[in-house]
């Protein structure tokens, strides 16, 4: 499990290093745009510690980087590049066919960033879990 922790602080480490080079910053700089002292950046940056949930949130707020990119180097840095074309929810996805309880929890998290970021993060351990799952055998025995 610490080697699974060591690996995850390394690859967003390398992410926030890849955004700042993206911004052209130095570290100074990031930092400050961060509000964080240079040793904390300098500590999120190397994989030492992992940023703050007000870090994060300015992450995706005022610079709209992706919390999937960042912190599962998935998809683009940033959000806008996610859906270029600005399409109607309704097209993207029929809201009429999916339960109340869905759809509660996809008004919340269109409004909290950091709730769809807890809700993938459990959404990925599922999957990861299921995946490593034996299937079932479909013989029955008798």
């Amino acid at each position: 499990m610490a080697l699974h922790k060591l690996k995850f602080l390394e690859i967003v480490g390398r992410q926030m290093l890849k955004l700042r080079k993206h911004l052209n910053y130095s570290c100074g700089e990031m930092s400050r745009k961060l509000g964080l002292s240079k040793s904390g950046y300098y500590k999120n940056e190397n994989g030492i510690t992992f940023p703050r949930l007000d870090t994060l949130d300015l992450l995706q707020r005022d610079f709209d980087i992706s919390m999937d990119w960042l912190i599962f180097n998935k998809g683009p840095m940033h959000y806008e590049e996610r859906h270029p074309e600005k399409r109607d929810e309704k097209e993207f996805l029929n809201l009429e066919k999916v339960s109340s309880h869905v759809r509660e929890l996809l008004e919340y998290m269109e409004r909290d960033p950091l709730l769809q970021h807890e809700v993938l993060v459990h959404f990925y351990k599922y999957k990861e879990r299921k995946a490593h799952q034996a299937p079932v055998s479909e013989e029955v025995t008798g």
